[in-house]
């Protein structure tokens, strides 16, 4: 997980759907607003401010791979209904390994059941030991992954910023970001890093630049899938490269 900046304000397919049927506005009556155009524009609107990726487990959201998250769920039985509409309780997440129609092992692995994360892994947690992506300090990282894939609670970063480390790993359980789909393809991403860098390690110029093309975003505005990866992989030069691109990559 890293920090996203999330919606402070209504789209315009939102804001207009809300005007128009103020007194019995709801999400599924949201869906259907614009033959759907609204909901598109709302979910590329939220993909667009987080740089292409999964709220969560990081993975390249895609048209088919892709849904808004309710952080506070809509079946919350206080907030749910209230909230259920507010642009401030939405994220986007990918379907949390319940996309089997794609090539991409990253996406879903069988059993399907042990391989959920994300949305489909919290269901209705909030609150308490769930830590809210958007509420995560941009630097230091409070989590880290091992070259095993393992994501955990970085001890250091969570100190220096006096949050209490059992919370970001009961977090990760929660997401269920170390389940083996999420593992192996970390795994992978961090054996793809080191093929491509180990070799230049203790050159500088050439490991800046690296970290420069793993780190921000491409031309397209888009980062590159499980970002935390690559983040731990490149450590301090990482941290330093993203501390002078704040505004670029959160």
């Amino acid at each position: 997980m890293k920090r996203i900046s999330g919606l402070d304000y209504p789209t315009p397919g939102l804001s207009d759907y809300c005007q128009c049927d103020d007194v019995d506005a709801n999400w599924d009556g949201f869906r259907d607003h614009q033959a759907g155009a609204a909901y598109r524009d709302l979910i590329t609107t939220l993909e667009t401010i987080q740089k292409g990726l999964c709220a969560y487990c990081e993975i390249d959201v895609t048209r088919n791979d892709r849904q808004i998250e309710h952080v506070v769920p809509r079946s919350d039985p206080i907030r749910g209904s209230i909230l259920a509409l507010d642009p401030a309780n939405m994220i986007v997440c990918c379907k949390g390994g319940t996309w089997p129609y794609d090539d991409d092992d990253a996406r879903s692995k069988i059993p399907i059941g042990r391989n959920l994360s994300c949305g489909q892994a919290k269901e209705n947690t909030t609150g308490g030991d769930f830590f809210d992506p958007r509420t995560l300090p941009a630097i230091p990282s409070l989590t880290r992954v091992r070259f095993t894939g393992e994501i955990i609670a970085d001890e250091e970063a969570c100190a220096s910023f006096g949050v209490d480390t059992g919370r970001i790993s009961r977090t990760i359980d929660t997401l269920g970001l170390n389940v083996e789909r999420l593992r192996l393809a970390r795994e992978k991403r961090w054996r793809a890093l080191s093929e491509n860098w180990h070799q230049h390690y203790n050159d500088p110029e050439i490991m800046t630049e690296a970290a420069r093309m793993e780190l921000l975003p491409e031309t397209n505005g888009k980062l590159q899938r499980f970002f935390t990866t690559s983040r731990s992989y490149f450590a301090p030069l990482g941290e330093y490269i993203l501390s002078q691109s704040l505004q670029e990559w959160i």
